[in-house]
């Protein structure tokens, strides 16, 4: 049988070393020939690529943006034990409540190549309180899919989308916590 904890608060904290190493290999990139006109018939484009780079390199800032990600979303982890030997894994989440007691459950669940980050825009709207009640309100759990955002990677091959439900179901269905 598998199993989970309570949940555990959650900052999103990238040490100094990650993004020095960060900058350190954007300062060391190394861009390509780009075959004539080609546009994006091969891949990205030189120039987007170039500018996408520099952006990350010189124009980004990821200390605002984490101190705004960590104010707005409240974030959560919890481990889950997940069955057949795939063993137990921390586990990331958005989890933020109606203000309306009898709100909506409502998982959230990004797609690929996306994040938890993709609920941001929406959350305040999902989580609202209709002033007339003509609309529903939720309560929101978004989480990162395992080896996503911040939810660890499974250590064993096979982890099928079997894997991926039984970790959906032990985080928003198993507990009260969430409703």
């Amino acid at each position: 049988m598998s199993t989970a904890t309570t949940e555990v608060p959650y900052k999103i904290s990238i040490s100094e070393k990650q993004l020095n190493l960060l900058h350190q290999k954007l300062d060391l990139v190394t861009f390509p020939d780009e075959l004539e006109n080609a546009g994006w018939s091969y891949g990205v484009s030189l120039d987007d690529m170039k500018r996408l780079v520099m952006r990350w390199r010189k124009g980004y800032d990821w200390r605002a943006e984490e101190a705004k990600l960590n104010e707005e979303l409240p974030q959560f982890t919890r481990d889950i034990e997940v069955s057949d030997g795939h063993g137990m894994l921390n586990i990331h989440y958005v989890h933020k409540k109606s203000e309306v007691e009898d709100a909506i459950p409502l998982l959230f669940v990004h797609g690929w190549p996306g994040s938890f980050i993709e609920v941001r825009k929406i959350l305040p709207l999902l989580v609202k309180a209709s002033s007339n009640g003509e609309f529903p309100s939720f309560h929101v759990v978004a989480f990162s899919l395992p080896g996503f955002g911040f939810s660890e990677a499974p250590k064993k091959p096979g982890f099928t989308p079997d894997y991926h439900a039984e970790v959906i179901f032990l985080l928003f269905f198993f507990f009260d916590s969430f409703i």
